[in-house]
């Protein structure tokens, strides 16, 4: 069983008390956000899995009189709540197409200063109206006190 400190008292705990046994301080739900994060990731890909080739939503390269039905037109780095296990980038993705899409999601690896991966963060959005905007907040796990330096675009997702 994994330990940790009390982040009110200090007191060493299970990692997966809900609160401290001594000073009865509610503790952070991290497993529950980081496992929220992993159950989107996993549904979009039995969902992507499922769908027809026309789910990648940005442009490959194989065919370059095509356009890119998605862009990412602005993105930047946000911040660390408190505790540094939360990570943002937001931006602004544009939906270049006359087609509405039910689910569209973005993801991004996060790095470190010295270029090694330390995350990824993802955000997603339903009914992008098209040729609409998606004013997104990509939101990352990082832990460990880690500070992001980078990030880079790895694709935008949907159907």
């Amino acid at each position: 069983m994994a330990l940790k400190k009390c982040k009110e008292c200090g007191e060493e705990i299970s990692s997966s008390a809900s609160k401290c046994p001594k000073c009865g301080k509610k503790q952070n739900g991290v497993q529950a956000v980081i496992s929220f994060i992993l159950t989107i990731i996993i549904l979009v890909a039995i969902v992507g899995t499922f769908g027809d080739n026309n789910s990648k939503l940005m442009n490959t390269g194989t065919n370059p009189d095509s356009q890119e039905k998605f862009t990412l037109e602005e993105g930047h780095i946000g911040s660390t709540d408190e505790y540094g296990i939360r990570y943002k980038i937001e931006g602004t993705i544009k939906n270049n197409t006359d087609k509405q899409y039910s689910y569209v999601q973005v993801t991004f690896n996060l790095y470190d200063k010295d270029g090694a991966q330390i995350g990824s963060a993802l955000a997603n959005i339903n009914n992008l109206e098209a040729n609409g905007s998606w004013k997104f907040k990509a939101i990352g796990s990082i832990g460990d006190g880690k500070a992001v330096d980078s990030y880079k675009l790895i694709e935008i997702t949907g159907f």
